[in-house]
C-alpha cells in the first residue's frame, strides 16, 4: 500500500511539476489541479443537482440583459484572442510586405537616393524573415521581435504622415533613428540570451542567424546615422543654410 502511494507521489510531481511549462506555473489556477477539478465538480453539481433542487419552486429568472451582456462579451473576447492567436503573426509578415510600398514611392517621387543598401536590404529581409516566423517558428520567443517593430514602425509612419502633410525638417527625425538603433541592439540582445540559457527549448537556428542579422543593422543603421546627423552633416547643412 505504502508503495502504491508513493508511486502517485511521484506521478502526480512529474505530471503537475515536471511536465509543466514552468513559464505557466505561477499563473492564477495554475499551480495545483485541485482548484480546476473542484471548480469542475461544482459545476456539474450545481448544474445536475444543487440548481434545480434551489429552483424547483421558484420562477424562473428572464435575464435578458444579462445575457445580452454575457454574449457581447464572450463574441468580443472569443474574437480577440482567436484574431490574436491565428492571426497577429501572419498580419505581421503582411505588414512587411506593405513596406516595401515604401520603396516603390520612392521611385515613382524620384527619390533614388532613399534608396540605400541599407533600405533594399532591411525591406526584402523582413519580408523573408516574417515569411519564416509563419510558417516555422510562430509564437514563442520570436515575438518580441514582432512586438518592438511594430511599436517603431507605428512611430516611424507617423513621422512620413507629418512630413507628408508638413513637408520640413522635423526636429524628432533622427531619434526615430535612434529608436530603430534601440530596437536592433534590443533584439539582439533579446534573442542572444537564448545561446547562453534556452529554458523554453526554443529553436536555436532562431538566435544563431538573427543574432548575427541583429549586429549587421546596428552597423548599418550606425552608420547611416553618422552620416545623416554627424558633425559633418551638420556642418554641411550649415553651409548650404548661409
Amino acid at each position: 500500500m505504502a508503495a502504491m502511494w508513493y508511486k502517485l507521489q511521484g506521478a502526480y510531481r512529474v505530471f503537475n511539476y515536471e511536465w509543466a511549462d514552468p513559464r505557466t506555473q505561477s499563473l492564477p489556477l495554475m499551480t495545483r489541479p485541485f482548484t480546476v477539478l473542484g471548480l469542475v465538480a461544482a459545476y456539474a453539481l450545481f448544474a445536475d443537482r444543487l440548481g434545480p433542487w434551489i429552483m424547483r419552486d421558484r420562477k424562473p429568472f428572464k435575464l435578458k440583459r444579462t445575457l445580452i451582456v454575457y454574449n457581447a462579451l464572450q463574441i468580443v473576447a472569443n474574437a480577440y484572442v482567436f484574431y490574436k492567436m491565428v492571426r497577429i503573426v501572419n498580419l505581421y509578415f503582411w505588414l512587411k510586405i506593405a513596406d516595401l510600398l515604401d520603396t516603390i514611392f520612392f521611385v515613382l517621387r524620384k527619390k533614388n537616393t532613399h534608396i540605400s543598401f541599407l533600405h533594399l536590404y532591411h525591406h526584402s529581409n523582413m519580408v523573408f524573415l516574417g515569411w519564416t516566423a509563419v510558417k516555422f517558428f510562430a509564437g514563442g520567443h520570436g515575438t518580441f521581435l514582432g512586438l518592438f517593430n511594430t511599436f517603431v514602425h507605428a512611430c516611424m509612419y507617423t513621422y512620413y504622415l507629418i512630413a507628408a502633410v508638413y513637408p520640413r525638417n522635423i526636429w524628432w527625425k533622427k531619434y526615430v533613428t535612434q529608436l530603430q538603433l534601440v530596437q536592433h541592439t534590443m533584439v539582439g540582445l533579446h534573442l542572444a540570451q537564448l545561446l547562453v540559457h534556452n529554458p523554453c527549448n526554443y529553436p536555436m537556428l532562431v538566435p544563431r542567424v538573427l543574432v548575427p542579422q541583429t549586429i549587421f543593422l546596428v552597423l548599418l543603421f550606425s552608420h547611416f546615422y553618422q552620416r545623416a546627423y554627424g558633425r559633418k552633416a551638420a556642418q554641411d547643412t550649415e553651409a548650404k543654410a548661409s
